[in-house]
């Protein structure tokens, strides 16, 4: 026999009041007597009330959903990681939380704004491809939003992202602290103009030149990356010619954790040993680090929090909880992580 929802009035009866009251309670309004509300919050839970969003919405002109536009591959944990900040935070704070992904297709991403724009969702949560447009679109709408990971160089809004230029010292550093000097960057072609990426260079340069090592802008190298077998040397002939000189690196520092791996295949191919020829560090933390032969060193973001941190955010900005004294930029320490893909000279 199927079981009728729980309304509002069947609440109002057994409490002896009005329907707008139990409405008002549910609400914790403060025209409702503490009492009442602890009463009527009581009699909710016994008889099962499971609240009308939509009916909710009606009301305040809110959907209690936010979006999250995934520009990235769910595969590599990283993604996974902050959603799980993220939705624990919308959970906790009466939202639910939805997932458009993307792939860093801009054409996409557009039209799953409009979709979800349609749908009334009250802000989105943006790691996003390269159509700046659609965002500074929204911003001009004033539907909130707040990127994570990276952000836009030319649009000034809310974000969350890690200390990159900290973390990118923090592996040069070590590298250098290991006896290493000729430490190349490694970057994935597609993210040169990303924010991150830039910033884990600039980084990376602030250690060489505090160690009085000359910056040497050759060893900043682009990467074709794929799991492909033949595909490496003629995808990324710069990066083979530099690994065949009599002076290669010794140890290279490698854009994020995902690129990582499939360059330890590369260069495994080619016929180097890590660490004893090579040395390789990461970015990010992901699982995919620990279980790599050997496990790569990386500086280890905080990856869950960001989601966490990011969500609240956004949340504070749809609930108006902020002052309107402009863009919030949040940027979350870093770790450095040691395992075995590193050593001394």
């Amino acid at each position: 026999m199927k079981t009728q929802r729980v309304r509002l009035d069947d609440i109002a009866k057994r409490a002896g009041v009005s329907k707008m009251s139990v409405s008002l309670a549910l609400r914790n309004d403060g025209s409702v007597s503490q009492e009442m509300r602890r009463r009527i919050h009581e009699l909710a839970q016994e008889m099962g009330f499971v609240p009308n969003k939509i009916a909710r919405g009606l009301t305040s002109g809110k959907t209690y959903t936010i979006a999250a536009m995934v520009g990235g591959a769910m595969h590599d944990d990283y993604h996974n990681r902050f959603l799980k900040g993220a939705t624990d935070c919308a959970i906790e704070r009466g939202y639910t939380l939805t997932i458009g992904l993307t792939e860093g297709d801009s054409e996409l991403e557009r039209k799953m704004l409009s979709s979800f724009q349609q749908m009334m969702v009250d802000g989105y949560l943006v790691f996003h491809s390269v159509d700046v447009e659609a965002y500074r679109s929204l911003q001009q709408q004033g539907v909130p939003f707040v990127l994570y990971t990276k952000y836009f160089d030319n649009l000034d809004c809310d974000y969350v992202v890690c200390d990159d230029v900290l973390g990118g010292s923090m592996m040069t550093h070590h590298f250098i602290g290991c006896g290493h000097e000729r430490i190349a960057f490694v970057y994935d072609k597609g993210l040169k103009n990303s924010s991150e990426v830039k910033n884990r260079i600039i980084g990376y340069k602030q250690a060489l030149a505090a160690a009085g090592i000359p910056i040497d802008e050759s060893l900043l190298l682009p990467y074709s990356y794929s799991f492909e077998r033949d595909n490496f040397a003629a995808a990324n002939p710069e990066l083979v010619q530099c690994l065949g000189g009599k002076d290669r690196p010794t140890a290279i520092f490698v854009c994020n954790d995902v690129v990582a791996s499939a360059f330890y295949i590369a260069i495994k191919r080619m016929g180097f040993r890590i660490p004893e020829d090579i040395s390789i560090g990461g970015y990010e933390g992901v699982y995919l680090g620990n279980i790599l032969d050997p496990s790569l060193t990386t500086v280890s973001s905080p990856i869950e929090r960001m989601g966490r941190d990011a969500c609240n955010l956004l949340l504070d900005r749809i609930e108006k909880k902020l002052p309107d004294e402009g863009p919030i930029h949040i940027q979350l320490e870093p770790m450095l992580t040691i395992r075995n893909s590193t050593n001394r000279r």
